[in-house]
């Protein structure tokens, strides 16, 4: 998809001359473009034309040297009118202006610049009879038409939210440094000019540069998006310099007060009234702001039995630091590690200001990344409700509740209905809104890639697109999406696209958002206990996430939970939570109490209903379940008739159930928190699992083979380990477990997983089917997770061990598990891939996720290697070096090396660091390496060795060289 530019000074002066014909005309005449009157391009062709073509492009360029011109006086006349000119301007009409400006200041620093070093003596006065010649001849007509395309035509990059003011200064100096070498070999051409310098230098980018600053800093005094970007940054340009700003500017950048006050105060300086007369927009506007007094859990409080209040939106909301990147190739954005080289940052009041007002904004959409309870959701319903309606239309779009496989314009109209109750659509918002920059925020990215039925991967560019058309038609967008991390790899971001990583609560920010707890429940005391920070510091991890810290300071409240305790698992304490909500749950429900044997066994049956719940939303591949689901799934798996189960579901703190009226009214249940269906998926089926195996080998008539009709029915829909936290879960679980039964189930999942294909299972349960029938690929999904739950439980495992025979046998049994794997939809068949991994004396292993997105070539590699075929990985990696898919792996490093070296001497990638020798690289190694790598040092000049390699390198590769160096 092609992605629209920065905006050029071309672009500039036709803004500008919308707003102020007169004296962008004179400009526009006095540099004799022509561009406003026949558009840049078409001008060029007819100033190419005429006999004196170069001629007229000159004067284009060094006329303004003259000083009977009046353009450069017209210019600076442009600059100093321009915070005048956006006074009163708001919407799309200011946003446009702004850009405008931020190009023709660029562009006069250039000019202001040029003006001083070069003098105000008339450049046509310099010029000798030949030099007249050589330009009337049109000799350097493609010297002078490349410096226009420069001046007029090249783009100029903007300030952003992930490129501050300064940070700014790399993409402006590459277009001063580029325009003013076009003008050297221009002027290369005349005889006046062959003993003077060039102007293209360090020097000149740096007066230039400095000059634009000084412009710059003049309109952020009383410009507020010019403001926010200059505040941005490592180099932020107006921290001290708050005293010089307007007061209503400094009034709003020094704005405090909960849920993005400072936000709201920026953006609000140039609005104007709110939209009472447009039904549509106000309607929206209202939907948006009342979620700001709604508790921060749906429902009613009541209902949870402790004698809290659950604080509301903006009550709770304490603004997380971040992040943030341009996303460029090779940036993996799902790594953790990768996000520790960039700086924490503590404005993100400030950054989502700059992205609503920066020019990329409604050419591509910002990607915001967080772990699950991290506040995504809760920071896009801040969002919507703090942009000012006069400023900004607004529609959220939770993902979650919307067709997965709809269009981008059908999901928005699915959102707007849910908002409003069909009040409004789309067109009919676009029409009322076109004074306003419209924003669409799509929260929950990982969710929909979950549900979707087809390859979403391609979302963040159907986002693009839908950016583009709406911006065709006149009614550009900007666009927002929210993402797990874990998941941001599995589709693809275009360079450029900023990305914003939501960082975890420190200690600080807990406390903060305790004391928003403890406000909100200031008349609890004595009915409710408090959670503590030092009790929250006992599970940082739970702590650190705002949703999770909320469950710790619900469980905390009731006086008879037991205490935190800083040596449980995590495991280990959702089960306590759990069984906490649960028996107060029960409780609450029945007509008298409950106690002993009745109430554990309606604990039993609760934590049941949940546990469905969480496998029909898990083996659908969905964060929600819709109640007809939910009630065919309870029939087949515990009997109950429809709606016993799934009513009271509604009822408890973990679910959220809503009532969507689109075409019909659909009640649905979800978990507050992924991770709390995620724990009972686990629960449930371990406990499946550990049955199973104790009655086949724990009894005194056990050694029979195990009936695993229910297992497979509960693991043959999806990959377990597409979510890391399933098995993470499960080791804790099988960890807690006494000695007898972890050998049961080991024994077990060998029996299962060498009888997998010879055993015929009952009808029992057939009728459960959360994904349709696929024999091939249920049987595929089961194995796979049969084998990851078997490697993750194991100790010492190898094929034999589970395979049985000979290591050839169990070798190419293992190969036949792995070509049935590969069956499975892409997604689920690298992460399983990338799970394994087999030692070359048939030891296997697991945990080993991917950190990036797996591309199909890494993927055969990966195979080559887990199913043991050395020679077939080794032309692999060869020959994804010679593509230019490098593949720098510490275990096989020697056969990376070689490929590296292959692609940089055959131009298929271009970077001259030679990679860092591992520590335990053998001289052997070394040596294997040492002759290719010194045919590449002697045929590059761009090449470097990683200064601790140096002396490792040195035997080895001067001999093979004509080098003198000892």
């Amino acid at each position: 998809m092609r992605k629209q530019p920065s905006l050029t000074f071309a672009d500039a002066l036709r803004i500008l001359g919308t707003h102020e014909p007169g004296l962008v005309d004179r400009l526009d005449r006095a540099l004799g473009a022509g561009i406003l009157g026949a558009g840049a391009v078409a001008g060029l062709t007819a100033i190419g034309g005429l006999p004196l073509a170069p001629l007229g492009l000159f004067t284009l360029v060094w006329g303004w040297v003259d000083q009977k011109n009046e353009a450069m006086g017209l210019l600076r006349g442009v600059v100093r009118g321009l915070s005048g000119r956006l006074a009163g301007k708001r919407g799309l009409e200011r946003r446009e202006l702004i850009e405008a400006a931020h190009s023709v200041i660029v562009v006069a620093a250039f000019f202001e610049v040029l003006e001083d070093e070069l003098g105000r003596t008339a450049m046509k006065a310099m010029l000798t009879d030949q030099d007249r010649q050589y330009i009337a001849t049109g000799v350097s007509t493609r010297a002078t038409r490349d410096v226009y395309d420069s001046l007029y035509l090249g783009a100029i990059a903007a300030p952003s939210p992930s490129r501050g003011f300064r940070e700014n200064y790399l993409p402006l100096g590459l277009w001063i440094d580029n325009t003013a070498r076009r003008a050297d070999r221009f002027l290369a051409g005349l005889a006046a000019w062959r003993d003077r310098p060039g102007l293209a230098s360090n020097r000149l980018t740096n007066l230039v540069l400095d000059r634009y600053a000084t412009h710059y800093l003049g309109l952020a005094t009383k410009v507020p998006e010019f403001l926010v970007w200059s505040s941005l940054g490592e180099h932020a340009a107006t921290r001290t310099g708050v005293a010089a700003l307007t007061t209503e500017l400094r009034a709003a950048f020094t704005a405090h007060g909960a849920a993005l006050a400072r936000t709201h105060a920026l953006l609000s300086v140039t609005a104007g009234a709110d939209p009472a007369d447009q039904e549509a927009r106000s309607a929206l506007h209202k939907a948006n702001h009342a979620v700001l007094s709604h508790p921060v859990v749906p429902g009613d409080a009541d209902t949870h039995d402790t004698g809290i209040t659950f604080p509301t939106v903006e009550q709770v909301f304490v603004m997380p630091r971040y992040r943030i990147t341009r996303r460029v190739d090779r940036s993996h954005v799902a790594d953790e590690r990768w996000w520790r080289s960039e700086p924490k940052r503590d404005d993100l009041d400030l950054a989502l200001a700059a992205q609503l007002t920066a020019p990329e904004a409604t050419r591509l959409p910002m990607l915001v990344l967080g772990h699950p309870g991290a506040g995504k959701s809760l920071l896009t319903k801040v969002l919507a409700a703090r942009l000012p309606a006069a400023e900004y239309t607004v529609v959220r779009v939770p993902l979650r509740a919307v067709s997965a496989n709809a269009p981008i314009i059908d999901q928005v109209g699915q959102a707007l209905d849910l908002a409003t109750h069909q009040r409004i659509s789309w067109p009919r918002l676009v029409r009322e809104s076109a004074d306003t920059v419209r924003v669409v925020l799509l929260d929950g990215l990982d969710e929909l890639l979950q549900a979707a039925q087809h390859d979403r991967g391609g979302y963040l560019r159907e986002v693009a697109e839908f950016q583009r058309v709406e911006a065709e038609q006149g009614h550009p967008v900007v666009a927002v999406v929210t993402s797990r991390t874990v998941v941001a790899d599995r589709v693809t971001t275009a360079p450029g696209t900023t990305v914003v990583k939501l960082e975890p609560f420190d200690p600080d920010q807990v406390d903060a958002w305790l004391a928003a707890w403890r406000a909100a429940n200031a008349g609890a005391a004595g009915t409710a206990r408090m959670l503590t920070a030092a009790e929250a510091a006992l599970h940082p991890d739970l702590a650190a996430q705002p949703l999770l810290l909320m469950m710790l300071a619900v469980y905390a409240a009731d006086p008879d939970s037991a205490p935190l305790d800083a040596r449980l698992s995590t495991w280990a304490l959702y089960g306590r939570l759990f069984d906490n909500f649960a028996r107060r749950e029960v409780q609450k429900q029945s007509r008298r109490p409950l106690r002993g044997e009745r109430l554990a066994e309606a604990v039993r049956d609760q934590i049941f209903r949940l546990s469905v719940a969480a496998l029909a939303m898990f083996n659908r591949g969905a964060q929600q379940v819709h109640e007809a689901d939910l009630n065919a799934d309870l029939r087949v798996l515990g009997g109950l008739e429809p709606h016993r189960g799934s009513r009271v579901l509604g009822e408890f703190f973990f679910v959220h159930a809503a009532e969507a009226v689109l075409h019909q009214t659909e009640r649905c249940y979800e978990f507050l928190h992924a991770t709390f269906g995620e724990y009972l998926v686990v629960q449930h089926v371990l406990t499946e699992l550990c049955g199973l195996s104790v009655a086949a080998y724990g009894g005194e008539y056990g050694n029979r083979r195990p009936q695993d009709d229910l297992l497979f029915a509960l693991l043959s829909h999806q990959v377990w380990t597409t979510r890391q936290s399933l098995v993470d879960f499960a080791g804790q679980h099988f960890d807690a477990l006494p000695d007898p039964v972890r050998i049961a189930v080991r024994r077990a999942l060998v029996e299962l997983v060498r009888s997998l294909r010879s055993h015929k299972r009952g009808a029992d349960f057939d009728g459960y089917r959360p994904t349709p029938v696929d024999l091939v690929r249920q049987l595929a999904v089961y194995s796979a997770n049969l084998v990851t739950l078997l490697v993750t439980f194991g100790e010492d495992l190898d094929l034999v061990d589970i395979f049985g025979g000979t290591p050839e046998e169990a070798l190419r049994a293992w190969r036949s598990t792995l070509a049935l794997w590969r069956t499975l939809e892409a997604g689920s068949w690298h992460a399983t891939l990338s799970h394994f991994t087999v030692t070359p004396d048939l030891a296997i292993q697991g945990g080993f996720g991917a950190e990036w997105r797996m591309s199909e070539g890494y993927a055969e590699l990966s195979l080559a290697n887990v199913s043991r075929r050395p020679e077939l990985a080794r032309l692999l990696r060869l020959g994804m070096g010679m593509t230019g898919e490098t593949v720098l792996d510490r275990q096989y490093w020697v056969e990376s090396m070689l490929g590296w070296i292959a692609g940089r001497m055959v131009d298929t990638h271009h970077q001259t660091l030679v990679p860092a020798l591992p520590p335990a690289a053998s001289d052997e190694d070394i040596q294997r390496a040492a002759a290719p790598l010194s045919a590449l040092l002697a045929s590059r000049a761009d090449w470097d060795l990683a200064g601790g390699d140096m002396e490792r390198w040195q035997r080895f590769i001067w001999p093979w060289t004509d080098s003198d160096n000892p």
